[in-house]
């Protein structure tokens, strides 16, 4: 399944709109990037599975809910770094991952498969007590995630969440083709993917302009 939050949210409209404006300055950029994987984080918690438990307060005792998975998340290198800290500083006992990822040669034309490159990976060993939050800020071609997906998959956590700044109708498509039990959390949806494979109008390079190369 996908949810476009900034359908729902103004926030996060306002936050994606702040991304998009080709204006934004990096820190401006990175500092949104952050807010948007708060309040990301914030929608992915609503697919946790939660405990009750009992904790003593000044004037009493109270019954809370409190999260019972482990939280791994992933960030794709360079860009999602940012928008991946938004996302762990909101889950103080969850580990983190990292997957170093690169476009190699275009492998369909118009932009809509790449070979994708990673000469790193490091992330936790998952099973059926973890939840996966993947972060990328463009989910554009899908070739990327697709690639971590089926590498992720095949550890069998108990679900895999992904969440991106803005994402493709086409990649949302490709992805849940293939893995359909993915649930895809997005600041918002765009339909249209250039001749070489980025998102229009999307906002630009996000790795670029989040950390000005």
């Amino acid at each position: 399944m996908y949810k476009n939050i900034s359908s729902e949210n103004l926030l996060v409209s306002q936050i994606v709109g702040t991304l998009r404006n080709k204006e934004t300055e990096p820190a401006e950029f990175r500092f949104n990037l952050q807010k948007l994987g708060t309040y990301l984080a914030y929608e992915a918690a609503r697919y946790f599975d939660w405990i009750e438990e009992k904790v003593e307060t000044p004037l009493g005792t109270a019954e809370v809910r409190m999260i019972r998975d482990n939280i791994v998340v992933v960030a794709i290198l360079r860009a999602a770094l940012p928008m991946a800290e938004g996302v762990i500083n909101q889950f103080s006992r969850a580990s983190m991952g990292v997957v170093s990822a690169s476009r190699g040669k275009m492998l369909k034309e118009g932009g809509k498969d790449f070979r994708i490159d990673v000469p790193y990976i490091n992330i936790p060993y998952l099973d059926k007590s973890n939840v996966a939050i993947i972060v990328d800020p463009m989910l554009a071609s899908g070739s990327t995630m697709l690639f971590i997906l089926d590498h992720l998959y095949q550890q069998k956590p108990k679900r895999i969440i992904v969440l991106s700044a803005i994402a493709s109708e086409y990649g949302i498509n490709r992805i849940l083709e293939k893995h359909p039990e993915t649930i895809i959390l997005t600041g918002a949806i765009d339909n249209e993917l250039n001749e070489k494979g980025y998102i229009v109008p999307g906002l630009g390079d996000a790795g670029d302009r989040a950390f000005n190369t």
